[in-house]
């Protein structure tokens, strides 16, 4: 008899220490998430009259030209900006970029003809 109530406290125990971890893990990847940085990229910014990108700050973004859109993931690892269009007919790039202000400068990379870009940010 003695042995079952031992049984029923360790299994009482294993499960309450179970319950705490999975309650701080969620707190955890909350946490993690809501003070995840939004990136300096966030906001549109515009290269002349017809083209400008839009980047969301979370890796997602549209390239306009004429009023067309492209969309596109980005990421950004330091400097670099690589851009992978969801069109398929459109190059995926890869830029080596600087943010001054509300400048944005783009230096072609892979995927690019080369050459330097800057775009003026419209808006945040």
């Amino acid at each position: 008899m003695q042995r079952k109530k031992k049984s029923k406290q360790t299994f009482k125990i294993i499960l309450i220490i179970l319950l705490i971890i999975i309650i701080v893990a969620i707190i955890a990847i909350a946490t993690i998430s809501i003070l995840k940085p939004v990136d300096e990229l966030q906001g549109t910014f515009r290269y002349n009259e017809s083209v400008k990108y839009e980047f969301n700050g979370k890796g997602k973004g549209a390239m306009y030209d004429n009023e067309t859109e492209y969309k596109y993931a980005y990421s950004v690892d330091g400097n670099i900006l690589k851009i992978d269009f969801k069109d398929e007919a459109i190059y995926d790039a890869t830029y080596t970029f600087n943010i001054t202000d509300n400048t944005l400068t783009l230096i072609g990379g892979e995927g690019t003809t080369g050459g330097e870009y800057v775009l003026e940010r419209e808006s945040n």
